[in-house]
């Protein structure tokens, strides 16, 4: 991340427990995260892997006899990615105090489960991850989401979504070439690293202290000869 701070994953307990004691992160491909229905939280048609989207105007005709008929409503065209099922993500929360909003923590990730893994050092699960991906010749790439406006057109790709989604502050890990499965990938226990929580918890647990910026180094100045 390109600011301080660290990764959360809530979640039911029996799922961020296998995190912790296996490092297992289980990834779904981009067709689950289209299909599910749960109010978006985690579903989204235009999720991760839409290329573009073309939004179309209201298209109208006049008959001869004066009325006017729709041709075609307003619409949205998704342009997909080739091999969608063989695109697998793993998300997290990016808690970053210096982003608008980061936190305290928005309540609605508390829907995700009932229990959150926090990292106390993150530099070292990205560490181990990296090197197991490697060893694995995973093609593999964890960025932080840019949220844009839900108007907007052109490109989103794998790290952009929609304004509506940015209370989740999500770090996501996208892994290409699957199998067209669910994919598991385990680092290896992480119960060194990381703590676990209730959800309903994590503001009341982590404390945010901005220490005041340390003043100018004074420069002693000489005095002059005579």
């Amino acid at each position: 991340m390109d600011q301080p701070g660290t990764l959360i994953k809530f979640g039911k307990l029996e799922h961020i427990q296998q995190l912790q004691d296996d490092g297992l992160l289980f990834m779904n491909n981009l067709p689950y995260f289209w299909k599910i229905e749960d109010e978006e939280l985690r579903g989204d048609p235009f999720d991760c892997a839409i290329q573009a989207i073309r939004r179309g105007p209201k298209i109208t005709m006049v008959l001869p006899d004066g009325k006017e008929v729709t041709l075609c409503r307003d619409y949205t065209m998704k342009i997909l990615p080739l091999e969608p099922e063989k695109i697998n993500i793993f998300c997290m929360y990016a808690l970053r105090p210096h982003i608008e909003g980061a936190f305290p923590i928005d309540k609605g990730n508390q829907r995700f489960g009932d229990h959150a893994l926090l990292l106390i050092n993150p530099n070292e699960f990205m560490q181990r991850l990296e090197s197991n991906l490697k060893s694995q010749k995973i093609v593999a790439k964890g960025e932080l989401i840019e949220y844009v406006n839900d108007e907007h057109t052109e490109k989103l790709g794998p790290f952009r979504k929609f304004n509506r989604f940015s209370y989740q502050h999500e770090w996501r890990l996208v892994c290409r070439d699957g199998s067209g499965e669910p994919r598991k990938i385990r680092i290896g226990s992480i119960r060194d690293i990381s703590v676990i929580i209730p959800s309903g918890e994590v503001n009341e647990v982590i404390k945010v202290h901005f220490e005041p910026a340390a003043p100018p180094d004074r420069q002693e100045t000489a005095p002059a000869s005579r």
